[in-house]
């Protein structure tokens, strides 16, 4: 049985001119209430109800409920910018109504994303708030107060070492403002830092010194993923303070590269170690990633295509011998 409107209206004739009555039943328009799981209410209620737990500094339950605010908001705005991809030239109206509730979604989910950085520090996990720190500021770009506020966060928690306070007009350097706390991640038990990384690679050697495999694969499989993320979230900031801060751009780039290097050591080392183990097949990927990582010109590039060529995955040598050559 088809169900009537409960208010019907009469629909005006094609060219009329005009607009035709919206009918909204009472039963209707289930994403606009507040117990909606996919919505601008649901996920403000989410904000509204981790902003509660915060305020009694129960962080256990305001955590989870700012991940699924972030999830609802990142959701909703990717939906909006599909379908104002959608209607582009086929109807304006909707193009313009979903482009700014694409960036107004946009927009709360990286302040549910902040939040959540701040309550992961006040937890102790500052290894959970870099990853949402680096996002806000790639998302929000470095000049807008939210992105500031973020690049600060990254700097107090010791993440960067250049200060977010720009260089005088003079050419003089800004006074740095340290904070009163250790920073977090400069600390040898940090589990996503410089120092935790090479902390986590001399275990691993200390293990292979006993022979002790399992526990050094174990160690640098954690080194190198540390060092992984470390180099991304470095080349990232890295491009979103190009040409906008120098200063920050040069300092992550560097460190980019300085960690990329390390995760490819540590990748070498594994590879090693799983040929010690009688694993061949586990050094191979990671013989290549490096090759390619590195180049083959570059002594650890080279270093791992020779492994390459031992294990017998290749058939020419490489550089080629001068005794080969004639």
């Amino acid at each position: 049985m088809q169900l009537e409107p409960t208010e019907p209206s009469l629909i005006p004739e094609a060219g009329s001119g005009l607009e035709p009555e919206v009918i909204e039943p009472a039963n209707l328009r289930p994403l606009t209430q507040e117990n909606s799981l996919l919505s601008l209410a649901g996920g403000k209620r989410l904000l509204a109800e981790a902003t509660l737990a915060i305020e009694t500094q129960d962080y256990n339950s305001a955590a989870p409920k700012l991940q699924q605010a972030r999830q609802v908001f990142n959701q909703l705005s990717n939906f909006y910018q599909q379908l104002a991809g959608t209607f582009t030239g086929i109807d304006n109206r909707i193009v313009e109504e979903q482009r700014q509730k694409a960036l107004a979604t946009a927009e709360m989910r990286d302040e549910a994303t902040y939040q959540l950085a701040l309550v992961h520090r006040a937890q102790n996990k500052p290894e959970l708030s870099v990853p949402l720190l680096v996002q806000i500021v790639s998302s929000q770009n470095p000049t807008r107060e939210l992105g500031k506020q973020a690049y600060q966060q990254l700097f107090e928690l010791g993440f960067t070492e250049t200060s977010p306070t720009p260089v005088a007009e003079d050419g003089s350097e800004p006074e740095v403002l340290e904070p009163q706390q250790p920073k977090p991640l400069l600390q040898e038990d940090s589990l996503l830092s410089l120092p935790g990384g090479r902390r986590l690679i001399r275990e691993a050697g200390f293990a292979i010194d006993e022979g002790d495999y399992s526990i050094a694969a174990t160690k640098l499989q954690q080194g190198r993923q540390v060092f992984n993320q470390l180099s991304n979230f470095y080349q990232q900031l890295a491009e979103a303070f190009s040409g906008i801060d120098n200063r920050i751009a040069s300092e992550q780039r560097q460190k980019a590269l300085e960690t990329a290097e390390g995760r490819d050591e540590a990748t070498y080392q594994l590879a090693l170690v799983h040929r010690a183990q009688n694993k061949p097949e586990l050094s191979v990927p990671l013989l290549v990633q490096i090759v390619r990582s590195q180049n083959p010109t570059r002594e650890l590039g080279k270093k791992a295509y020779q492994q390459l060529f031992e294990l017998g995955f290749v058939d020419f040598p490489f550089p080629i011998s001068p005794a080969s050559q004639s």
